[in-house]
């Protein structure tokens, strides 16, 4: 490989990269819109998608990112449903 050949693939890693962080925000952006049953739904549509053979390697790379951030929504939603619970006063509970 020649050195603008090299300069050229390091270009497109770099851009690549400013391309990741782009869909990662937008991502993000459309992830915190959704419920909980939402997101395990659209990891369950990942998960199918992942396990067609003849899915390309961005569409995994893509997978991969969307899926992580998925987890990690869905990780947020249930801390955020614990404390609640644990925020609750026994007291309430009682019926008389």
């Amino acid at each position: 490989m020649s050195f603008s050949d090299e300069g050229i693939k390091n270009h497109f890693s770099m851009s690549n990269k400013v391309t990741n962080k782009n869909n990662i925000e937008i991502f993000k952006k459309d992830i915190n819109k959704l419920t909980y049953e939402e997101s395990i739904s659209e990891l369950e549509k990942i998960l199918s998608n992942v396990q067609d053979e003849n899915i390309s390697l961005d569409q995994i790379q893509i997978n991969y990112i969307k899926g992580h951030l998925l987890l990690k929504h869905c990780d947020e939603l249930l801390q955020f449903c614990e404390q609640e619970i644990n925020e609750i006063n026994p007291e309430f509970l009682e019926l008389d």
